[in-house]
């Protein structure tokens, strides 16, 4: 009885750690602000960033994205990434925070021209956002 207990009690915290989107953003962005010139920085909070947004934590996953385009500019594909899924979290959001989107998707259009993917998605998007019936 009691190693069943310390088992639940085992699997209770990992399932607290895991699914704790905040204490993993914060331990990401406390490791980025130590290794910011680290060459995987960007990619340590752009997959912070997809986790928080995976698991619905979309308010957290938005900040995330926003400091990877502020932090890693240059960092083209993942810039372009995180502006997409950011501007995609602000539509799915609510009807009020569609128009914050196209400014996100206006940069991956003229910002990040050769990431051709995510830019035929960004279109794709703001025509969607932008359609009037």
């Amino acid at each position: 009885m009691k190693k069943l207990l310390i088992g639940g009690v085992l699997i209770i915290i990992f399932f607290v750690t895991v699914l704790n989107t905040s204490m993993l953003a914060e331990q990401a962005n406390e490791w980025v602000k130590k290794n910011p010139k680290d060459p995987h920085a960007p990619q340590v909070l752009y997959y912070t960033a997809r986790y928080c947004d995976i698991l619905g934590d979309n308010n957290r996953a938005q900040t995330v994205y926003w400091e990877i385009y502020q932090q890693y500019p240059e960092n083209s594909s993942l810039c372009a990434a995180a502006l997409y899924y950011d501007a995609d979290n602000k539509i799915e959001t609510s009807a009020a925070t569609k128009l914050y989107a196209v400014p996100l998707l206006d940069i991956i259009i003229g910002q990040y021209s050769n990431e051709e993917d995510w830019v035929l998605k960004a279109k794709a998007l703001k025509d969607e956002v932008t359609y009037v019936r």
